[in-house]
């Protein structure tokens, strides 16, 4: 029996973002961001303290990262495709991960180093109220120093921590890149998704585990801190990932199946 490769019979389908997704994934940013934005205004007019504002702010971004699964459960019922559906949960996964990077992690990585000088405790972070509060340019310490509140390596220049946020840029770079082939129908474009899922897995064990290796040394709150530091902000970096490599698999392969065939002729 001789297996002949056919050419290339046709291109994947074309995806965008549906408008449901589209407009839900915008609300739902709006009211979580806005959150955030709500309590930097009240740290700035002194309602709220450093810890108590970064603290709540945490909690809704880390909230904010599951909004895959809003809608995965919203649009289910909308007549989608499953692939079609991926494709959405996939994209906004995608972009809320990218808007972490952009927003936060690239510019600490960029200005900590010379932002953050002689920072060893919470009381150190802290002592920077007022000059946080002189000026609203001021408050750009307030987003760099935020995640402070409860883990201070980002604050004390700790060489993990600073290694692993590094990988923001490739983030990014690989976020850019994949609506890129989305754009050109590309047959590889959820290849990216496939190849990258590991890495955040990895990159996540070595944040969280590091510290737990450290007897937990640069968390400066209880127990609720260290959770809100090491689980609640970083579980859908660990899962997710993993979870969106299966679906990119499936998507991957719907694509090849709508671009090639093979024909098997007798011999």
């Amino acid at each position: 029996m001789n297996t002949t490769a056919l050419p290339m019979t046709g291109e994947p389908v074309a995806r965008a973002i549906s408008d449901g997704a589209k407009k839900r994934f915008l609300l739902w940013t709006l009211f979580w961001w806005g959150g955030v934005g709500i309590c930097a205004i009240m740290f700035f007019f002194g309602a709220l303290d450093f810890v108590m504002s970064a603290r709540l702010a945490l909690y809704g971004i880390s909230i904010w990262l599951n909004a895959w699964i809003i809608i995965w459960f919203l649009q289910k019922g909308s007549g989608q495709s499953k692939m079609d559906l991926y494709h959405d949960c996939l994209v906004v996964w995608m972009l809320s991960y990218a808007i972490t990077n952009v927003l936060w992690e690239m510019p600490w990585v960029i200005f900590s180093p010379f932002v953050f000088n002689d920072l060893n405790t919470l009381d150190d972070v802290v002592a920077y109220t007022g000059y946080m509060r002189e000026n609203i340019f001021h408050m750009y310490w307030w987003i760099l120093a935020s995640f402070g509140a409860v883990d201070l390596r980002t604050v004390n220049h700790d060489p993990t921590f600073y290694t692993v946020e590094i990988y923001a840029f490739v983030n990014l770079f690989t976020t850019l890149y994949f609506f890129h082939l989305n754009k050109k129908r590309s047959p590889y474009r959820y290849l990216v998704a496939v190849i990258g899922c590991g890495e955040p897995v990895a990159s996540t064990f070595i944040f969280t585990f590091a510290e737990v290796f450290a007897d937990f040394a640069n968390m400066p709150g209880g127990i609720a801190d260290t959770l809100l530091a090491l689980v609640w902000t970083q579980y859908q970096y660990f899962f997710f990932p993993l979870i969106f490599g299966y679906i990119g698999y499936q998507l991957l392969v719907n694509d090849w199946q709508n671009s090639y065939m093979k024909n098997a002729k007798p011999a």
